[in-house]
């Protein structure tokens, strides 16, 4: 079986709430789209921080791009090949996540904030290398807030994490389709056109060969 825990913080200058989800899949292989596209690998490519992310984290941020660049193109060719192998998650969910990205004109990829990846990847070692509990608090007790601040972002960001034994690829449907969380707010962040830097950070998590994904988003700064 697949198991992944979702979780979301975000802070904007107005409000600020967090999110938990556990899921448990089948155990079957991720289908993915047989061709890459080569302008959004070039442009991530082309980021001073590309080459200090993992190879995860650099396969998690091109699926980032690739949703936000075409959202249609994104349902069309990833998420529906999700939903046919794992059917379970077929619902009101993935229906409304249709008519969002169907309906969402095309965003501009996220860049690469140095500062992001630094507090992301942290987070991503801390939280794993001290057995530390899934969310945004550090094992010393540093919030999400206390955290991008310390780095020097000022204004609004916001935080998915997620964790399991899955692909990149299915992280990213799995937060999209934010199933048995009525707010949305993975989708919200991931689709939010406040947003145009991220951080990306991973690391392993516990003994069973799950990941600890870290994703940090920030305005322009």
């Amino acid at each position: 079986m697949k198991h992944l825990i979702t979780c979301l913080l975000a802070i904007t200058p107005i409000f600020a709430f967090t999110q938990l989800k556990n899921i448990v899949l089948e155990d079957k292989p991720i289908p993915k789209p047989a061709v890459i596209d080569q302008q959004i690998k070039d442009f991530n490519t082309a980021q001073n921080q590309f080459t200090s992310l993992t190879t995860t984290a650099q396969n998690f941020f091109y699926w980032v791009n690739y949703s936000r660049i075409n959202p249609k193109r994104f349902w069309d060719s990833v998420v529906t090949q999700i939903l046919e192998t794992f059917p379970s998650l077929k619902s009101t969910y993935s229906e409304s996540l249709k008519n969002d990205l169907y309906n969402q004109t095309p965003l501009p990829p996220l860049t690469l904030n140095a500062k992001l990846v630094q507090t992301a990847q942290n987070h991503a070692l801390d939280i794993c290398t001290n057995n530390g509990n899934i969310g945004h608090v550090s094992t010393d007790g540093r919030t999400f807030s206390d955290r991008i601040k310390a780095v020097g972002i000022k204004y609004c960001g916001g935080e998915n994490v997620s964790v399991g034994d899955v692909d990149p690829i299915l992280s990213i449907v799995l937060l999209y389709i934010d199933y048995g969380i009525p707010t949305l707010g993975h989708r919200k962040a991931l689709l939010n056109t406040s947003y145009l830097e991220t951080g990306i950070g991973v690391a392993p998590y516990g003994k069973d060969g799950s990941i600890f994904i870290v994703q940090d988003f920030s305005c322009k700064q």
